[in-house]
């Protein structure tokens, strides 16, 4: 949803400070937009999209430069590994002299989480819209 777009919230506060003859207030506005709990859940899925995102790519491209798998290399690629395994069989792995490989499941789990991702963002967005309260049939 666009900021401008969002539903504001306008929240008035009223201080009022009192000493002996004298009453003062002072009245302070704060105005921001109202984010809802459906939207809240779409940018979870895909902050969660994005990081499953990087980690395959980062797999990739370790693997496509010959890293040494070691250290955060290794636990990158164990856990693209864990990411990318359904697509194993799909797709075969490619490898050119020198020993660098083209891991293509890493590729197709990025496309594919990403519209699983695109898929569930926009089921939450539908069940939590607001719905028109229109005419009844009889």
């Amino acid at each position: 949803m666009i900021d401008s777009e969002a539903p504001h919230e306008e929240r008035t506060v009223t201080q009022v400070e009192e000493s002996p003859g004298r009453r003062e207030a002072t009245t302070y506005r704060n105005q921001g937009p109202v984010t809802s709990i459906s939207s809240r859940l779409g940018q979870l899925v895909w902050l969660a999209a994005g990081v499953v995102a990087v980690i395959l790519a980062l797999d990739f491209i370790f693997k496509l430069i010959a890293a040494n798998s070691i250290g955060f290399v290794a636990f990158i690629g164990s856990l693209g590994g864990a990411l990318s395994a359904p697509f194993r069989g799909i797709l075969s792995t490619t490898i050119t002299p020198g020993a660098h490989v083209t891991y293509w499941p890493d590729l197709a789990a990025i496309v594919v989480y990403a519209v699983a991702a695109w898929i569930v963002s926009s089921l939450i967005r539908i069940v939590g819209s607001p719905r028109s309260r229109g005419a009844r049939p009889a």
